[in-house]
């Protein structure tokens, strides 16, 4: 019994210290930016990563006269990484 509660602590230590602190940034300084629904869109960086949380996401992706970008999802759900660049 004191085996399963030693467990249960290291278990509950482990999975509070790999939250992190919920602001959206990695240690290395980048920042998550959930990408939005449809007609919603998001302006993307030059350095910006664009990652595919779900193997069917369909993205859109949104090129301006101005060589800018800009990407929402149409379906599936998806993430920017952004540096301190």
């Amino acid at each position: 019994m004191k085996n399963i509660y030693i467990l249960m602590v290291i278990t509950i230590a482990l999975l509070f210290s790999a939250c992190g602190d919920g602001d959206g940034r990695f240690e290395t300084g980048d920042t998550k930016i959930d990408v939005t629904v449809c007609p919603i869109i998001i302006a993307v960086d030059n350095n910006d990563l664009l990652v595919k949380n779900e193997d069917n996401t369909t993205i859109q992706v949104i090129h301006d006269a101005n060589g800018s970008k800009q990407v929402c999802v149409l379906s599936g759900s998806a993430h920017i990484i952004r540096g301190n660049n």
